[in-house]
């Protein structure tokens, strides 16, 4: 049995290296040209503050799973790991033609390399003949918590933005408090106040230059694989049904764009529809 190739290499996005290098980089430059020293923006204090309470206050709204998803889907932002949605295609229509062909048992050996979580899934379901009613019923509570795991990630950086900036304010009036203890000697109140509000730079600056910026490109990556695990959830139950390999294929590319991208057609967190076909 020859091997069904799979290309399961991360991909960098150049975007969202440009974009983590090119903000905090804009800003320090701006600092610079107004004539202001850059040194003046490295406070350890406003930092602890302000990242600290953050990182407190995310353990206290999240449990564990979100926490370690959010860790883990760091990577996303810079890389993408999703297969491309035509040559998952032509793996399910390769898998549909070895179970028409060969039978069930065959698929065993593909389905233990098979890269792809939910491809997996279907094919051990379908080589444990499993019940069609049974095997929708299992494919659409994989498919949801799928589309959970692949989101708590964002809404932890969504918190983590809510908090910066209210911790920012927070490290500002601190420092203010502080200034205040210094208002018989003028000389100090202008470097205490411009000290004060870094605070609210690290605050402001991380949650819009950072943490929404994360959890948005989390979100389209889960959107991605929530697209791709349709796809998966239509083949696998057309390879059950016994469905022609070109039948599939029809069935699964219909709508595809030319991008290779699978097309947009459900809102996150929604349900497993087959893509329709003009002919199956």
């Amino acid at each position: 049995m020859a091997a069904i190739a799979q290309n399961t290499r991360s991909r960098f996005d150049l975007a969202s290296i440009l974009g983590v290098i090119a903000g905090p980089g804009c800003i320090l430059l701006g600092q610079w040209l107004e004539g202001g020293d850059i040194k003046s923006l490295l406070q350890r204090s406003a930092a602890l503050i302000v990242i600290g309470a953050t990182v407190a206050s995310c353990l206290l709204s999240f449990s564990p799973t979100y926490l370690f998803a959010a860790v883990r889907d760091l990577r996303k932002v810079i890389s993408e790991d999703a297969p491309d949605a035509y040559d998952l295609i032509e793996r399910i229509i390769s898998y549909a033609a070895i179970l028409r062909k060969e039978g069930p048992v065959p698929l065993q050996k593909y389905a233990r390399e098979e890269s792809y979580g939910m491809l997996k899934t279907g094919l051990n379901l379908v080589i444990n003949n499993v019940a069609e009613e049974s095997m929708a019923t299992i494919l659409d509570r994989a498919f949801h918590e799928r589309v959970l795991h692949n989101q708590a990630g964002a809404e932890v950086f969504e918190a983590a933005g809510g908090y910066l900036p209210t911790f920012g304010i927070l490290g500002a009036v601190l420092g203010l408090i502080h200034v205040m203890h210094d208002l018989a000697d003028p000389a100090k109140v202008g470097i205490g106040i411009a000290t004060a509000f870094v605070a609210t730079v690290y605050g402001v600056g991380i949650a819009n230059l950072v943490a929404y910026p994360a959890a948005k490109k989390i979100r389209a990556r889960a959107q991605t694989e929530k697209q791709l695990d349709q796809i998966v959830v239509t083949g696998v139950k057309g390879m059950r049904e016994g469905m022609s390999p070109s039948a599939l294929r029809q069935l699964l590319t219909e709508g595809l764009h030319p991008s290779s991208a699978p097309h947009p057609t459900a809102a996150a967190g929604g349900s497993a529809p087959a893509p329709e076909a003009k002919a199956a």
